[in-house]
């Protein structure tokens, strides 16, 4: 073969060559220039300009405010961890963490509920809510649930929901997991003639989707969840969901609803180990919740610890489900709801502070006869919490 023959096949192989290291050259640069995510907390005082100055002065662009703990979310590259550093020096900052995951608190196992009428789920009964509705079912109370988002098209929940919204960056309301949904229908789903009914079956539903389809989240989108459902005067906030890592955003946050008189209930965790309470539940403005099984043992699943304050029933739990379904899920997730729903039909029909209202859940409830650490101060029972809420003379 002549050479001028050869040359029509080396060229292309050539030109080939060049794109190949182009684009990886160009693969490199980007993985390079990675983006990182910080939050940066200001000291209290810091307003908002004055922040937004300071990080720009550093170079540091921001993602998002997170007003309600003083802080910023922002995108910083990885080679820029000299700039952090010296940031994190600067007399107006308090601290600087990554924007840590959380993940709802299931077990990942569902298995469908197909009822010709409505049945009362076994964890609805075994806190004593069946007996209490002859005094409350939760009327006029605003719950808050920060999770994967509602079926808003629920036969068996839309009446008691008030209004949705998304803190993801897709900004999607929609319940895309189904975690959600259940959560929310055993708080409030309706007594009607079909599918189940929920603890407090006339309470108003406030859903805030800061999780995705995945059950996966960020402290800065709960944070805003958290914010939103301060802005539209919530009294409780659920949160079935947990983080291993001690955030001081999540911490600044958990601090401000409860100085606003906001009653916060968490997920214990699924973790199955001792001393393994996760956060939030782990601070003690929350309520951390175990779970039980219908017999009332604990769930081979609950975390357990000092830090929880009361059990509820958190194995194959039947509510509302994506789609217009109904599933039985199991989960410190499906324990913390009931909590939520109780609290709701007591605050109902008693005004009280926050903190009054949690040592009567917690003085009124059922020991089991169980390690404290595995049931806090016992299972949940909703009726004698509201004979003793009466009982002080606090009836609205």
């Amino acid at each position: 073969m002549r050479l001028h023959e050869r040359g029509i096949f080396v060229v292309p192989a050539l030109f080939l060559y060049s794109l190949i290291l182009a684009a990886a050259l160009k693969k490199h640069k980007a993985k390079s220039k990675k983006k990182r995510q910080k939050i940066v907390g200001f000291k209290e005082g810091v307003e908002i300009l004055q922040s937004r100055n300071i990080l720009a002065s550093y170079g540091i662009k921001i993602k998002k405010e997170l007003p309600l703990v003083d802080a910023c979310l922002c995108e910083v590259e990885e080679q820029d961890e000299a700039v952090v550093h010296q940031l994190s020096a600067d007399p107006t900052v308090e601290y600087i963490e990554d924007d840590y995951e959380a993940y709802i608190q299931v077990i990942p196992h569902a298995t469908s509920v197909k009822a010709k009428t409505q049945i009362i789920p076994w964890g609805v009964k075994k806190i004593s809510a069946v007996s209490a509705w002859k005094l409350s079912r939760g009327r006029k109370v605003r719950v808050g649930v920060i999770d994967t988002g509602v079926d808003l098209e629920h036969p068996d929940l839309k009446e008691n929901i008030k209004e949705a919204r998304g803190f993801l960056d897709c900004r999607n309301i929609q319940d895309d997991n189904g975690h959600g949904t259940h959560v929310s229908g055993t708080i409030a789903a309706l007594d009607n003639d079909i599918g189940v009914v929920g603890v407090a079956p006339e309470v108003e539903i406030y859903s805030a989707k800061a999780f995705d389809k995945n059950g996966k989240s960020t402290i800065s989108s709960i944070v805003e969840a958290m914010n939103w459902c301060l802005e539209k005067g919530v009294h409780i906030v659920n949160m079935s969901f947990g983080i291993k890592q001690n955030s001081l955003t999540l911490r600044r946050a958990v601090k401000a609803l409860s100085k606003n008189g906001v009653l916060m209930v968490a997920a214990a965790g699924n973790t199955g180990k001792e001393g393994a309470v996760l956060y939030p539940a782990k601070y003690p403005e929350v309520i951390a919740v175990a779970a039980c099984d219908e017999e009332g043992k604990p769930a081979i699943f609950t975390s357990s610890g000092p830090e929880v304050d009361i059990i509820a029933p958190g194995v194959d739990i039947p509510s509302t489900y994506k789609g217009g379904q109904y599933k039985a899920m199991s989960g410190t997730s499906m324990a913390a709801p009931h909590v939520s729903g109780a609290l709701a039909l007591v605050l109902s029909r008693c005004s009280m502070a926050p903190e009054e209202l949690k040592e009567i859940l917690k003085g009124t409830a059922k020991d089991l006869g169980i390690p404290r650490e595995k049931q806090g101060a016992g299972l949940v029972d909703v009726e004698r919490a509201l004979l003793s809420a009466d009982s002080k003379g606090v009836s609205r």
